[in-house]
């Protein structure tokens, strides 16, 4: 009995063995595929085969699960799908990014078939190998014009940028008018604004002004320690409600201007200043993960929003477009910046890659802004 059973066991661990081998090289084999640069025509017949488009992100991100319906309709008419979009509200990119790397490592399915993130996260993401690789210029329907100074493709094609965001101050426009909208940095530390603005608690703007080809860490941590000590408050960049109730008058700095875009269409009292000392573009990037139940679709999903239609309903649900597209309203703001003479960025993961010391500086920052360091 001791020699069957163990006889059983050992089958029973050459077995699991084997499949963990044949696990191993079908996911090498699915990598690879999406690597061999499949046309447009065979992604959407691969997506016709799945039926459920998972997707959990920021309720703010896209209108949440109202967005996500309006964006899968419209996929479905131009790709005759039958897709049906499932949404969950989800953590931050950062917080998303860890949740599908742990997913990934026990070996669970993505709980959502599309990421999107910001250059940081999309930075995080290039050790752990959580995003499949996939030659996205393959399905774009019009090619991304060339910029020499930015990229859209994160390294290793596990990404592709879609949107773009820009830095600057949000202000209650029936109490900030005139000449008392922030036009530069120093213009926040105006005295009449004492204790009446807020800033964020992850130093949104900040982090990326304090990059050497912009203004320098030295010169943007006096300024965060100026800053810290006229605020009235931290807010998170998605809180509208605070500066339109009145509870504070600005947020220096926000996190970009797409909820300023969708509001002003409402009618609500919000403006948008970006500064003329320097001006960030935050890119928005979206990806599929590896352990994505429905890659295909996610894929598509992805390409759908880099069309001329995709585009303008991502602008309609949430004031984002993307600025390399000469329809793009995020062009115009970045041109009429650049014909100011501010120094310009996009941020991407390349360039934050660029800069070692990134992550410690923003941390530094973090702690300025809540008063942890003086």
């Amino acid at each position: 009995m001791l020699y069957h059973r163990g006889a059983k066991d050992l089958r029973s661990v050459v077995v699991s063995a084997i499949s963990l081998v044949l696990c191993f090289w079908a996911a090498q084999l699915s990598a690879a595929e999406s690597m061999k640069a499949p046309t447009l025509a065979e992604l959407i017949k691969a997506a016709k085969n799945e039926t459920t488009l998972k997707a959990q992100w920021g309720a703010d991100t896209l209108d949440g699960g109202s967005g996500l319906e309006k964006i899968v309709a419209a996929m479905n008419k131009k790709y005759g799908l039958k897709l049906k979009p499932s949404f969950t509200p989800g953590a931050n990119m950062q917080g998303m990014m860890t949740k599908i790397s742990r997913e990934a490592a026990a070996g669970q399915p993505a709980s959502s078939d599309v990421y999107f993130g910001n250059p940081q996260s999309m930075l995080q993401a290039m050790k752990p190998k959580v995003l499949r690789p996939m030659n996205w210029k393959a399905f774009l329907e019009r090619p991304i014009p060339a910029d020499s100074d930015f990229d859209p493709i994160v390294p290793g094609n596990i990404g592709i940028a879609m949107a773009s965001t820009l830095v600057g101050a949000i202000y209650n426009s029936d109490m900030v008018k005139g000449n008392d909208i922030p036009r530069k940095l120093a213009d926040a530390l105006n005295p009449k604004w004492k204790g009446k603005i807020a800033s964020t608690p992850y130093a949104a703007g900040l982090r990326e002004f304090a990059m050497p080809d912009l203004l320098g860490k030295e010169w943007i941590i006096d300024y965060a320690k100026k800053l810290s000590k006229h605020i009235g408050g931290l807010m998170r960049c998605g809180e509208m409600d605070k500066i339109t109730s009145g509870e504070f008058l600005m947020l220096v700095f926000a996190c970009g201007d797409q909820e300023v875009n969708v509001a002003q269409r409402q009618g609500i009292p919000l403006g948008y200043a970006i500064m003329d000392d320097a001006t960030i573009s935050h890119t928005r990037y979206s990806a599929v993960p590896v352990n994505s139940t429905s890659p295909n679709a996610a894929a598509l999903f992805i390409t759908y929003l880099h069309t001329a239609e995709g585009q303008k309903l991502m602008w309609d649900i949430d004031g984002l477009d993307f600025h390399l597209y000469p329809e793009s309203n995020q062009k115009k703001k970045l041109d009429a910046a650049r014909a100011r003479g501010a120094k310009f960025v996009v941020s991407s993961p390349q360039w934050l890659g660029k800069h070692k010391h990134y992550q410690a500086t923003q941390t530094e920052l973090e702690k300025i802004l809540r008063g942890e360091a003086s």
